[in-house]
C-alpha cells in the first residue's frame, strides 16, 4: 500500500513538472528609468499589444515615441508610447488624422459625417481650420490643402 501512494505521488509530482509554467509578462525599468517590456524573461521589440494599447518597441525594448515609420506608412505614438488610432493630431499647426489600424490617412476618408481628401498630402493646412472643442475635430468652413510643408514635417520629425 505505502508503495503504491508514494508511486502515484512521484506520477503527480513529474506531471506537474513538466506542465508549462506561465512567464509574467511586465514593465519595467531599465538603466536610464525608461519603462521596458520583458516576456519570459527578455525584451520585447517591434508591434506589442500590451494592456489594450498598441505599442512599437525599440531595440532596447523602449516605447517609440513621436513620428514613427513602418513599411511605408507613418504613425504617431504618443508620450506614454502609445498609438494614436481613430484620432486627429495637430503638429506644427498642421493636422493629421489616423484610420482604426493607427495608419496616418493618405487618401479620402469620412469622419463625423465629413469628408477631408488627403490624397495629394497628409496634412491639412490649420489656418483654415477651427476646432470644436466638443469633439476635438477640425471643422472646415472651406477646407484647403498644401502638400508645401510635408517634407519638412514629416520627414524631419519621422523617427
Amino acid at each position: 500500500m505505502k508503495k503504491k501512494i508514494i508511486a502515484s505521488l512521484l506520477v503527480s509530482l513529474s506531471v506537474v513538472g513538466i506542465l508549462p509554467v506561465s512567464a509574467q509578462a511586465a514593465w519595467k525599468k531599465d538603466a536610464y528609468n525608461n519603462n521596458v517590456w520583458v516576456e519570459a524573461g527578455g525584451i520585447k521589440q517591434g508591434w506589442n499589444f500590451i494592456d489594450n494599447f498598441w505599442y512599437y518597441l525599440g531595440a532596447d525594448g523602449v516605447p517609440v515615441t513621436g513620428w514613427l515609420q513602418d513599411k511605408g506608412d507613418w504613425y504617431y505614438m504618443w508620450s506614454n508610447g502609445t498609438m494614436a488610432y481613430n484620432t486627429w493630431m495637430t503638429n506644427g499647426g498642421l493636422w493629421y488624422y489616423f484610420d482604426e489600424n493607427g495608419k496616418m490617412v493618405t487618401d479620402l476618408v469620412k469622419v463625423e459625417s465629413r469628408e477631408y481628401d488627403f490624397t495629394n498630402t497628409a496634412i491639412i493646412l490649420s489656418k483654415n481650420i477651427g476646432l470644436d472643442n466638443t469633439k476635438n475635430i477640425p471643422q472646415t468652413a472651406e477646407k484647403t490643402v498644401s502638400n508645401t510643408d510635408v517634407s519638412s514635417v514629416v520627414s524631419g520629425e519621422g523617427k
